[in-house]
């Protein structure tokens, strides 16, 4: 089982992540003004007020559950027509990869959509109040932490593999997606190894045209200047990082 706690400052945050709980427990994702009735009014798409690692009142709300992973198994049922039952996906990148990514970046995602904060058509219907409860969301992203998908992801066309590597690196898209692509759970960092490589470009051409909504603004500026061939590289260098998991195990052998 695994606690996630909020921190106590406003800004990238850190979710601290105690094993081998399973239980979602809220600590401060954001100072004491999040609970003001200014806080209260939540910034939807384009909205100035929005502040990347701000904590929303539900995400508090979840942040104080208790995540099930078998509940979470049969509540993925529902997103099972996208996501597939492992979790993977599409491999053309309609639906991303899932599994074995960070609840607290699960939760993030999710609670934005239904939020109106991070643009996502196709998702808003099936993460709304009508579809799944705040119990149903920590309950899923404990799930999808855990699992490891049996098909391979969506790569790129290997063309551009040298310059993907240099962007990443350069990028010091290390610095918070880490070296094996791991991300970082405790600042609600996604997974990037192994996501398809269509799912990836698209997501960097969105917030290239400040079209997500919930970009950290790293971000934004780290991939501002990147041309369409710069995208695509940095995407199929990163759709063919291994599952991190697998690399850290293989590590400890």
């Amino acid at each position: 089982m695994r606690f996630i706690t909020m921190p106590r400052r406003l800004g990238d945050g850190m979710y601290k992540t105690f094993a081998p709980l399973v239980t979602l427990c809220a600590g401060v994702w954001l100072v004491a003004a999040s609970f003001s009735a200014a806080a209260a009014e939540q910034a939807v798409f384009g909205d100035r007020r929005y502040e990347w690692g701000r904590m929303l009142p539900e995400q508090l709300e979840i942040f104080r559950l208790t995540g099930d992973l078998e509940r979470g198994k049969e509540a993925f049922h529902g997103c099972r027509g996208c996501h597939k039952s492992d979790a993977s996906g599409l491999v053309d990148g309609t639906y991303p990869r899932l599994s074995g990514q960070h609840a607290s970046v699960v939760i993030k995602q999710v609670t934005e959509v239904r939020a109106g904060i991070r643009v996502s058509p196709k998702m808003g219907p099936f993460s709304s109040h009508r579809a799944i409860s705040t119990q149903d969301i920590a309950d899923i992203a404990v799930f999808l932490e855990s699992v490891q998908s049996t098909s391979d992801n969506g790569k790129g066309p290997a063309t551009m593999l040298v310059l993907g590597k240099s962007l990443y690196d350069k990028g010091q898209c290390a610095s918070c997606h880490g070296d094996l692509g791991e991300g970082k759970a405790t600042h609600a960092y996604p997974v990037v190894a192994s996501q398809h490589f269509g799912y990836l470009v698209r997501e960097m051409q969105l917030i290239q045209k400040g079209q997500r909504g919930n970009s950290h603004p790293k971000m934004v500026k780290a991939i501002a200047a990147y041309s369409a061939q710069d995208i695509e590289a940095l995407a199929d260098y990163m759709s063919r990082m291994p599952d991190y998991r697998l690399t850290v195990q293989a590590q400890r052998r």
